[in-house]
């Protein structure tokens, strides 16, 4: 299996899984003989992009979220996401516009990381599972 089809296999399944959860999440009011589906709020967002990391267990590529979030959320919202929980130092960025939870960057890609605000939780997390 070639890296391509491992990582498109990837991204299919997280995006039946994030569909999944967005359904779960997703509430649906009649109103007479029509259905209005609320749109989500940003935390409800965040919850998904962390879920999705979580479960890649390895970097993912903004074309590779743009393609797990399409239909769910746009991608200027979904920018906006990802900067947020940069910003509150939940998933690091590195280079070649790749995110990740700070317990997926290993040490030798440390240099990689970009919002420098994560990495003494990368270090920490790293050093934590060397102690196991």
């Amino acid at each position: 299996m070639s890296s391509g089809q491992s990582t498109r296999e990837l991204t299919e399944k997280l995006r039946r899984l994030i569909l999944e959860k967005y359904a779960e999440i997703q509430s649906v009011m009649e109103v007479g003989d029509v259905s209005v589906t609320t749109a989500l709020v940003d935390e409800d967002i965040e919850k998904l992009v962390l879920i999705a990391l979580r479960e890649a267990g390895q970097p993912l590529s903004w074309r590779d979220l743009k393609v797990i979030f399409s239909g769910v959320v746009g991608e200027d919202r979904l920018r906006r996401i990802l900067v947020s929980l940069k910003a509150k130092n939940e998933v690091a960025e590195l280079t070649h516009t790749r995110f990740a939870l700070p317990e997926y960057v290993s040490l030798a890609d440390i240099n990689k990381v970009k919002n420098p605000g994560i990495i003494n939780k990368i270090i920490l997390l790293n050093k934590l599972k060397e102690s196991q």
